[in-house]
């Protein structure tokens, strides 16, 4: 069996960690590929045009480890999208780090910038159209990850944008667990509609909220959005939730297509996160996925 690589996001750990403690903590677990995020850089401001990634870069170099993407999570903040022209600085700004990481992916979102079920495709060329341009002239590849309450919650929507933009340097990121979260099916349905224009994978699970089942809170989610909405979403280690996670990696090796890394990414309190990392790398070794 072909293995993955594994990653790890450097959100779940970056309010509580430096970035080289986040790297430590991840070799302790044999991982050695990273999603950066703009808190694991020092400085402030929406993106990475006011923080320094000298100290990422040293700290790469140190332990020679890969970072692979740069997310970008600004969509999430009113302000950051009053204009296009302000949200296309903070994307370009992602797509300077990568470049200066060595990283060939940016992770975006959609969120405030259009949050009904239907695309509005003139905004999204407006929001995301000279941030490609740029990206393409970078090498850099912009990875739309879905999210269970703005246009992406769909995967048949999701795929409907991928059209629109028509472009190898414009894909997204399939987080099936955030597709079950919007009452979707993230497996097989998700992975077989959007298995073209798929160009990075997270890696996390979750099942629906029971009262009274004694599920850990600090495991609690936002509410669902369709049909199980507004009953909260419940995260859960891989093994441990609603998703098939096994038979999307399965299906990922199996067919080939994708070759970059899968990211764990925890939705959980920091001081869980480790436990995490250990249930699911032992689960993952277990099935062969990973050495």
């Amino acid at each position: 069996m072909n293995k993955i690589t594994l990653g790890i996001s450097g959100q779940a750990l970056g309010d509580v960690r430096s970035f080289a403690e986040i790297v430590d903590i991840a070799e302790r677990f044999g991982i050695r590929n990273f999603e950066l995020w703009p808190v694991n850089v020092p400085g402030n401001g929406f993106g990475y045009r006011e923080r320094d990634m000298e100290p990422i870069l040293a700290v790469r170099d140190e332990k020679k480890i890969d970072i692979n993407v740069v997310t970008v999570e600004a969509a999430f903040c009113e302000d950051a999208v009053k204009t296009p022209e302000i949200y296309t600085d903070i994307l370009c700004s992602a797509i300077d780090a990568a470049a200066m990481a060595g990283a060939k992916i940016v992770n975006h979102y959609c969120y405030y910038i259009n949050l009904d079920e239907k695309p509005d495709y003139e905004r999204l060329d407006r929001f995301w159209g000279p941030s490609l341009d740029y990206a393409r002239r970078k090498g850099i590849t912009l990875v739309l990850e879905n999210e269970a309450h703005d246009v992406t919650r769909n995967p048949e929507t999701t795929a409907e944008i991928m059209r629109h933009f028509d472009d190898p340097c414009f894909l997204t990121n399939l987080d099936a667990a955030n597709y079950f979260h919007a009452s979707r099916e993230g497996f097989p349905a998700a992975y077989e509609i959007l298995k073209p224009w798929i160009g990075y994978i997270h890696l996390k699970n979750a099942c629906l909220f029971r009262e009274g089942a004694g599920q850990p809170e600090e495991n609690r989610g936002a509410p669902m959005s369709g049909l199980y909405a507004p009953q909260p979403v419940q995260y859960a280690p891989l093994p441990e939730g609603s998703v098939n996670i096994s038979g999307l990696i399965s299906a990922v090796l199996a067919d080939g297509r994708y070759q970059g890394i899968m990211t764990l990414e925890p939705h959980t309190v920091p001081e869980n996160v480790e436990n995490f990392y250990r249930i699911e790398t032992e689960w993952l070794a277990k099935l062969g996925f990973i050495d």
